[in-house]
């Protein structure tokens, strides 16, 4: 076989392994995607969306996280997960409310005034 053969099936076997890795990348990703609805979310977890007027009177918005099978009508540790700015809650404060829900406690992760789906514009 010359040099130039050579050369010419090694790039057939670099070119066809480059596609086999390009293909199964994106089956990976294609699997990891779930969609437009891609943030972590627990089957251990209950989340309901509320709202409540601050001291403005203005709207909040926020989830609330409840682990499956707490105890009705008894005290629970809470916790309230604010976002840091420049994010709404479903970017972070979710996340951690979700996390810290799956450790029993009762969280509420909230969008601020002026931010999300809390009212007030900028």
């Amino acid at each position: 076989m010359n040099n130039t053969g050579f050369i010419t099936n090694c790039f057939r076997v670099l070119t066809m392994m480059t596609l086999g890795m390009i293909g199964v990348g994106a089956a990976f990703a294609a699997d990891k995607s779930n969609g437009a609805d891609n943030f972590y979310s627990s089957d251990k977890v209950t989340m309901q969306k509320v709202e409540f007027k601050n001291q403005y009177n203005m709207k909040v918005a926020g989830n609330l996280f409840i682990p499956k099978g707490l105890k009705q009508n008894s005290k629970n540790p809470t916790i309230i997960v604010g976002h840091p700015m420049g994010a709404v809650k479903e970017q972070s404060a979710n996340l951690y409310a979700t996390k810290m829900a799956e450790q029993g406690f009762v969280t509420l992760s909230l969008d601020l005034s002026f931010w999300g789906e809390s009212e007030g514009e900028p």
